[in-house]
């Protein structure tokens, strides 16, 4: 039995001509990891998240946002992200990957492709996949890693490089914001 070609998989593409959108991408056909992570990973990492804040704490215990891992490539346009996308499956036809493309900002001037990983080799292996891909499609493009929901996370941890698994609040200031776009995401999530 010979094995299948190993490509890289898109989910749906919205067909409205609205600006801020998020297509999923995964080396498995099905998007399984995509789909299971949602509520078996992401859903309850926020309602951690949420619940430590909620209750008051001066640290926060990371769980699995710890090794939760991205790696973000900047690109001009979505045709850009695709030709990146298309650039790593021919040039790194190997292993599993997922993440999604696209933007959650209206009238954002660029695009952006996100890998995700959950260790630190397959973090470095898509970082250094991704910095030999990149030039080919945007040559200004550049990749950036963050670790766990930085929109969540960093406004009131810090910069992820100094984080630990139990990480004090750097900025208890910020907490209310946080709660409110937590709330607003887990609505969204149960509907």
């Amino acid at each position: 039995m010979t094995k299948p070609e190993w490509h890289i998989y898109l989910g749906e593409i919205p067909s409205s001509a609205k600006e801020n959108f998020w297509v999923s991408f995964e080396s498995d056909p099905g998007l399984k990891k995509t789909k299971s992570n949602i509520y078996g990973r992401c859903l309850p990492c926020i309602q951690n998240l949420y619940y430590q804040l909620k209750e008051g704490r001066t640290e926060i215990a990371l769980g699995p946002a710890y090794n939760c891992w991205k790696m973000t490539a900047v690109v001009a346009d979505i045709d850009q992200c695709l030709a990146l996308l298309n650039e790593f499956e021919v040039k790194f036809p190997r292993g599993h990957v997922y993440g999604k493309f696209g933007s959650g900002r209206a009238n954002s001037s660029t695009k952006v492709v996100v890998f995700h990983a959950e260790n630190e080799v397959d973090r470095d292996n898509v970082r250094r996949a991704l910095s030999e891909c990149l030039p080919c499609v945007n040559k200004s493009g550049k990749v950036l890693i963050s670790r766990a929901c930085a929109i969540l996370y960093e406004g009131i941890l810090g910069d992820w490089r100094r984080w630990l698994p139990i990480t004090p609040i750097k900025n208890p200031e910020k907490v209310s914001g946080v709660l409110e776009r937590i709330k607003k995401t887990l609505f969204w999530a149960i509907m």
